[in-house]
């Protein structure tokens, strides 16, 4: 079945209601990349609400990743299990129920895409969905989803977001010439930091809802360390467990959203757009560290620690007045860096770990 127009615009109806800063940063790819990364992003989403749906059994989210893994191969329809369909339609937020029932939508735009720019999502959503799938089915120990070691979250934070960073890498230098004639291999590199950084970012805002809902990301092992471990998670005993683990990470975190300026510096001056869609949610995910850093015990099921919208505006503000000058950035970032981090030398802090 062809795409239509409609199908494309709805999938720019999606992106705002599944996303709070992409929304914002894909509405400024120039040319060819924001319908790509618009299609790409609604397609992760997706994969990410068969993954974080709670409810499903094993065999029903198994089979939801195996119907989204078919169908993104060319199965003519998205046909998921009924019992997980029925579980989805009752358990999950109404936007991610959108997505879901407009699923179709976003695999016909898929479709419609230049068959370079296919591949390229395709094998990167495709890798991330297949990750996701084995991290349920592996580490979910009566209904909880769990992460054991300081490798297990490195790699977890590889498939759901690492290779995005290497696949945006790819759309990049696909559709700009000048980002093609820039350094890719190092481009790439750093990508997969930039991802990771995001990522572990993420994880540290949702720590409590996460567990509400079933899914534990912080080490097993470094909860352990502290008399703690992940079905405790949300009692009071664990706090200071819990702001253990977190501080641990938080330098994890910024020295792979240092890697993710080297990134950004790396692209060229003359693609604006392509720097400030980098940029933009890196500085928000360094302010929420900062945020994080300030309580990092507590813990609430319901809520994520976050930022307020006028400092994401403020960000995103300085960001374009800033966003052709590597020095002014640099400073900026090393300048939250310091606020975190005031006595502390700088060092690998992944090496050990």
């Amino acid at each position: 079945m062809r795409s239509s127009p409609e199908d494309l615009r709805t999938c720019y109806e999606l992106l705002p209601s599944v996303s709070r800063t992409f929304a914002l940063n894909i509405r400024i790819l120039p040319g060819e990349l924001r319908p790509a990364v618009t299609v790409a992003y609604l397609l992760f989403r997706l994969a990410d609400t068969f993954e974080d749906a709670p409810g499903l059994a094993p065999e029903e989210r198994t089979a939801a990743f195996d119907a989204f893994l078919d169908r993104l191969d060319g199965a003519p329809r998205l046909a998921l299990p009924e019992g997980a369909t029925v579980r989805l339609r009752d358990r999950v937020p109404p936007a991610e129920l959108r997505l879901v029932r407009d699923a179709e939508r976003v695999f016909r735009s898929y479709e419609q895409l230049p068959g370079d720019t296919r591949a390229i999502i395709g094998s990167h959503v495709a890798e991330t969905a297949r990750g996701m799938e084995r991290f349920a089915r592996e580490r979910t120990q009566s209904g909880l989803l769990r992460l054991e070691t300081w490798k297990d979250l490195d790699e977890y934070c590889y498939y759901v977001a690492g290779t995005i960073g290497i696949m945006l890498t790819r759309l990049f230098a696909t559709h700009r010439p000048r980002v093609a004639r820039t350094d890719v291999r190092k481009l790439t590199a750093l990508s997969t930091s930039f991802g990771r950084g995001l990522q572990l970012t993420n994880i540290l805002k949702g720590v409590g809802p996460d567990r509400r809902e079933g899914r534990v990301y912080l080490p097993a092992e470094a909860l352990a360390r502290h008399a703690s471990g992940p079905s405790e998670l949300l009692e009071r005993e664990s706090r200071t467990a819990v702001a253990a683990v977190v501080q641990e990470i938080i330098p994890k975190a910024l020295q792979d959203l240092e890697d993710a300026l080297r990134y950004t510096t790396l692209l060229p001056r003359r693609e604006p757009r392509l720097r400030l869609f980098c940029l933009w949610p890196l500085f928000a995910a360094v302010r929420t560290l900062g945020v994080i850093s300030d309580q990092p015990g507590v813990v609430d099921e319901h809520a994520q620690p976050k930022i307020s919208r006028a400092d994401l505006y403020r960000e995103m503000a300085l960001a374009i007045a800033h966003v052709g000058s590597n020095g002014r950035l640099r400073r900026r970032f090393e300048r939250f860096r310091r606020d975190l981090f005031p006595a502390r030398a700088r060092r690998e802090v992944w090496a050990g770990s």
